[in-house]
């Protein structure tokens, strides 16, 4: 392929897609970005088997660069700026720590039904999308010893997902006061840790919703929510639609390759307790 004016973005799911761009031999396996720009010719180079992955192109409206700097220097740079010149920056090829968020606005934009709305929906997606790449490339390679006590907790809040999981468990588990975790928290993430921990519920709940067949009751036990009134009042207010608004505009996905839908990765502890997940070319 040769493309003119629009950028590719590639998410891999599941096994490695091997590819030559331009000169250079690239390999994107499991959680792996690969963001190609206009005007570049790249093609398979192997075989690639058994393989999910996303794939979308978007065309930018402003004038975009592409440059080669030394990768921690750049991201330094960007850590320390200040003022109110904001930019993005992303790099070709990197891995991606957490996936979920991306994976869920990938689906968004490529399920999404045109008729719905008025406005370019995809364009603020994209840019949803692209902005939070930027974000979870730049956490990952911030070397602040409380940037990583954060990313540390958050892995360690996904593995301990419950109900009863509170904050002030949370604070315990790195010998911190609820206080000050919360103020680290509002730091790094931008949201409390109560609101972080809604937040990781409500994505949960959105990926049973595109991904299975479940009833709203069943996907807000699922997710941890105690009460289903609490949880479609905590679904509504983050994303703006009900559950059941939120299932019927995003479940239906085009795509140009004989799966109807690739794998989301759902944790663990839900694939097992969950007894039907529809599978990739499934469109029952």
């Amino acid at each position: 392929m040769y493309h003119k004016g629009d950028y590719e973005l590639i998410l891999g799911l599941t096994g490695k897609v091997h590819l030559q761009v331009n000169d250079e031999t690239i390999t994107v396996g499991p959680h792996d970005v690969l963001l190609i720009p206009p005007y570049t010719r790249f093609y398979g180079c192997s075989p690639s088997e058994n393989v999910d992955f996303y794939w979308l192109h978007f065309f930018s409206q402003d004038p975009l660069s592409d440059f080669s700097a030394n990768e921690n220097e750049t991201v330094s740079s960007f850590i320390t700026k200040t003022g109110d010149d904001k930019e993005i920056i992303l790099p070709s090829l990197f891995h991606l720590h957490d996936y979920e968020q991306v994976t869920v606005l990938i689906h968004q934009i490529l399920s999404l039904h045109s008729e719905l709305s008025y406005v370019e929906e995809r364009d603020f997606l994209t840019s949803a999308l692209l902005i939070e790449l930027f974000k979870s490339y730049i956490a990952q390679h911030n070397p602040d010893d409380a940037n990583d006590r954060i990313n540390y907790l958050k892995e360690w809040i996904r593995a301990n997902m419950s109900s009863d999981l509170t904050v002030e468990a949370i604070a315990e588990q790195v010998h911190l006061n609820v206080d000050y975790l919360t103020r680290l928290f509002k730091k790094y993430e931008g949201i409390t840790t109560l609101q972080y921990l809604n937040h990781l519920k409500i994505e949960v709940a959105t990926l049973l919703l595109i991904r299975t067949e479940l009833s709203i009751n069943e996907i807000a036990q699922s997710s941890y929510f105690n009460d289903p009134k609490n949880f479609m009042r905590h679904f509504k207010k983050e994303m703006g639609l009900s559950p059941t608004q939120y299932r019927n505009t995003y479940n239906i996905i085009h795509l140009n390759n004989p799966h109807i839908d690739p794998q989301i990765p759902l944790p663990k502890q839900l694939s097992d307790s969950i007894d039907h997940i529809p599978g990739n070319g499934n469109a029952d």
